[in-house]
């Protein structure tokens, strides 16, 4: 071996060993290959609605494919596994809601716990719910509609979009709160408990913040009352149930997404801050408010700390409740 080629590598030698064997490339050079977003719900519902613009935006923005892989099932489950348990490398991504803390309640078992197999990069944006009455009911607001479901005790029901949902949940606290007798009815998904809340089968129910925007507008459903700290800029005519004297619904749903753990930070941060870019684009903020999302765009930290937050909040609330799911 030469004598100059054997300095050099003598020289280079203090800095190979510094690099770890499989260690991934610098931020600078990501995303080098496509990115996969896994959905935990069907294609055509709102989550998939949501995302789909989002990634096209970081496909132009990174000049890579962003795919979205729609893995539904077990309630966000088996998405959730299948991304912690991929490559932490940047590639694989998973969009979730808030139901990724409340399946650690509602399951006596669940195969990920997502404050060590996942890595929380960024919330994506907020969506609280709306209090819904059919469109021929004869309660215009929330006052007149306890009245008379506590007047005719086991008269009324309310419905939600499956057990141990949101809207189940927060259904179970107006019970609670109100102390009315009503009994749940739940729904496998909102498509299915939308015709029976129209026609005022159920005689109320919780539904997400889109369709009840949506359902505002074209008056195929009452909205009595949102969930959530402050009014939808697109309902700016229905209070909060905060407003109306009923404390605890001042939590909202959200979007997020995570990573699986030891996912290198400076690829983290490249991903917080080129989403937050696409989340400020004017095309991508009309688009997110008009389903009622309001764009956020968090630091990694942030969001560690709202999802411990919000795990505390809702397990409180399901064991109070005693919501279980098999």
């Amino acid at each position: 071996m030469p004598h100059r080629t054997l300095l050099c590598l003598l020289a280079l030698a203090p800095m190979l060993a510094m690099q770890p064997a499989g260690a991934a490339p610098p931020a600078s050079s990501y995303p080098a290959k496509p990115v996969t977003i896994v959905v935990p719900y069907a294609a055509g519902g709102a989550t998939d609605a949501m995302i789909r613009p989002i990634a096209e935006a970081l496909s132009t923005q990174w000049k890579q494919p962003v795919i979205v892989d729609n893995r539904p099932g077990a309630n966000g489950i088996i998405a959730t596994q299948l991304v912690s348990k991929a490559a932490p490398d940047g590639y694989t991504l998973l969009l979730s809601l808030t139901g990724i803390v409340q399946n650690l309640s509602l399951y006596k078992k669940v195969p990920y716990d997502p404050f060590k197999d996942l890595q929380a990069i960024t919330q994506l944006g907020t969506q609280p719910m709306g209090l819904a009455v059919a469109p021929a009911s004869p309660y215009r607001d929330v006052g007149a509609l306890i009245d008379a479901a506590r007047a005719t005790p086991g008269k009324f029901s309310y419905g939600s979009f499956g057990t141990g949902s949101t809207g189940h949940i927060y259904g179970e606290l107006l019970r609670s709160t109100a102390k009315l007798e009503i009994p749940h009815v739940a729904y496998k998904g909102e498509a299915p408990m939308l015709p029976d809340l129209m026609a005022g089968r159920v005689q109320l129910g919780f539904v997400s913040a889109s369709t009840a925007a949506t359902r505002h507008r074209d008056k195929s459903l009452r909205i009595l009352a949102v969930t959530g700290p402050r009014r939808i800029g697109t309902m700016a005519d229905v209070p909060t149930l905060a407003e109306l004297g009923y404390k605890g619904f001042e939590a909202v749903g959200w979007y997020g997404l995570f990573a699986p753990a030891g996912t290198p930070k400076p690829v983290a941060e490249k991903i917080v801050a080129d989403t937050r870019a696409v989340l400020q684009s004017p095309a991508i903020v009309a688009r997110l408010r008009d389903q009622a999302i309001e764009p956020t765009g968090t630091s990694s930290d942030d969001f560690t700390r709202l999802l411990r937050a919000d795990y505390a909040k809702w397990d409180g609330l399901i064991k109070t409740f005693k919501i279980e799911l098999e």
